[in-house]
């Protein structure tokens, strides 16, 4: 059998090579459900009727369109996706209970949470997240979290930026980044 595993699922989840969710000897059709953005098409793949990740069109997996409707969790980051792009703002206690059923440990957590603070239009350095989630000298493993973020943009991780004031890093690549910093109004990185 042949395993691609995806950047974005719960941890320990892997996808045999017709796309059937491997965990604990269950298999599991994965599916998605697209919307359409500014940015192109974004999926949110979607494991045993709860959102799994979001990716933006160019990180492909083997996934089957979902069918309509969605799971009324699917349907809740729908809209709050929408909403975003709508020029609205994402409540933050949709991040939060994201973050509350994901596979992390306490520092991707904190993290998480710390990040999920950041309003729309500001960001923090990687050093500041750090430094906020109670750990200032794992800068490098603030963006480690960063890259494996399942949920971009509810959990806003285009929010955070290098020190210096340039963007860094983004798994979504960098000009999503700064369309996404621009979007929101945040101003010469800060």
């Amino acid at each position: 059998m042949t395993t691609v595993w995806l950047r974005c699922p719960f941890r320990g989840v892997t996808l045999n090579k017709d796309g059937f969710l491997m965990r604990e000897e269950k298999m599991e059709k994965l599916v998605s459900y697209t919307i359409k953005t500014p940015l192109g098409k974004i999926s949110i793949r979607v494991e045993e009727g709860l959102p799994a990740c979001i990716t933006f069109a160019g990180e492909e997996a083997i996934c089957e369109a979902g069918q309509s409707p969605p799971p009324p969790a699917v349907e809740e980051l729908i809209k709050a996706m929408k909403t975003y792009f709508s020029g609205g703002e994402v409540d933050s206690s949709m991040a939060e209970a994201l973050i509350a059923y994901i596979d992390v440990t306490p520092f991707e957590e904190a993290v998480f949470r710390e990040v999920a603070g950041i309003p729309p239009g500001k960001t923090a350095s990687y050093g500041e997240v750090a430094e906020m989630a109670g750990h200032p000298r794992a800068a490098r493993a603030v963006g480690n979290v960063m890259h494996s973020n399942p949920f971009p943009i509810i959990i806003p991780c285009h929010r955070v930026i290098k020190s210096d004031g340039s963007l860094g890093g983004y798994g979504g690549s960098e000009h999503i980044k700064a369309w996404l910093l621009d979007f929101e109004g945040a101003k010469d990185g800060r």
